[in-house]
């Protein structure tokens, strides 16, 4: 399996770089966002994924270990494949995924193309739970917390929490959490 290429750009475009690799061009699809990151010439290491089908290999290229175990855990949900898996990263960054997904924000999936209501609803469903925000404030998820201990389910919790300010105390966000779901405010 190849994990990482580390090599020579030879060839560019936006969804595609050709890396060189001991005389060997290895073409590796990206995301336009890593191939905006990246010139004609420079040294480049990527983090990689070999998908092997009937038909075809095509390798896969990330910027981070985070972003390839994002595009792993998209390809698990049942209708992604691995093209669209980076359709969804060149969409939203590995942070907007993991928050789309605690939220449970599908417009942000439907926005993405070749993703409709029922697909995100799905993907949202299937990564529930197995992405981990890379940057949680633990006064939120307190209140996501005790939210949930008084009976809110998490995606209901997660979405009123997020739309409150950051700064607030713990007792204050709570107070004004449990304030938005009387009032049936979700969203």
């Amino acid at each position: 399996m190849l994990s990482s290429v580390s090599g020579t750009v030879a060839q560019l475009s936006a969804n595609e770089v050709v890396v060189e690799v001991g005389g060997i061009g290895l073409l590796v699809n990206i995301t336009p966002r890593h191939s905006l990151a990246m010139r004609s010439g420079d040294k480049v290491s990527l983090v990689t994924r070999l998908v092997v089908r009937e038909d075809d290999l095509s390798l896969f290229g990330f910027q981070s270990e985070v972003e390839r175990e994002q595009f792993d855990l998209l390809c698990s949900v049942s209708g992604i494949g691995p093209k669209l898996a980076l359709t969804v990263l060149a969409g939203m960054d590995s942070k907007r995924l993991s928050a789309a997904v605690a939220n449970a924000d599908e417009a942000a999936f439907r926005a993405i193309s070749g993703i409709g209501p029922k697909t995100a609803k799905l993907i949202i469903l299937s990564l529930s739970g197995k992405l981990v925000s890379e940057v949680t404030n633990p006064i939120r998820e307190k209140v996501i917390q005790a939210l949930m201990q008084l009976g809110t389910d998490e995606s209901n919790s997660r979405k009123v929490v997020a739309d409150l300010p950051g700064d607030m105390g713990e007792s204050e966000m709570l107070r004004s959490a449990l304030g938005a779901l009387g009032a049936g405010k979700l969203g």
